[in-house]
């Protein structure tokens, strides 16, 4: 009983797979634009008031530094700084 041999095509496999590869690379470009720290924070600054946005920062940052402090005084104020980085963060989502 002899079977006859199978036989199996793979036309176009190769060019799928160097347009799949493309279409990938592509997107993968797009992704680092919109993610790179530089360019996200320059997106943010042209689309919102920049006074805005660098107030939040500095709240931040002032939150963060006081935070570890040991005097009531300067963690009332670091959680002071924590709310206004918060309420800028808000606005600038909305």
């Amino acid at each position: 009983m002899a079977a006859r041999p199978i036989r199996i095509e793979l036309r176009g496999l190769a060019s799928e797979r160097d347009e799949a590869q493309r279409d990938l690379q592509d997107t993968l470009a797009v992704l680092e634009d919109k993610l790179l720290p530089q360019r996200a924070a320059r997106r943010i600054v042209t689309r919102n008031d920049p006074t805005l946005v660098l107030t939040g920062v500095a709240a931040a940052g002032l939150a963060i530094g006081l935070m570890r402090d040991e005097s009531r005084a300067a963690r009332r104020a670091a959680f002071i700084a924590a709310v206004a980085a918060g309420a800028v963060l808000f606005r600038l989502i909305r």
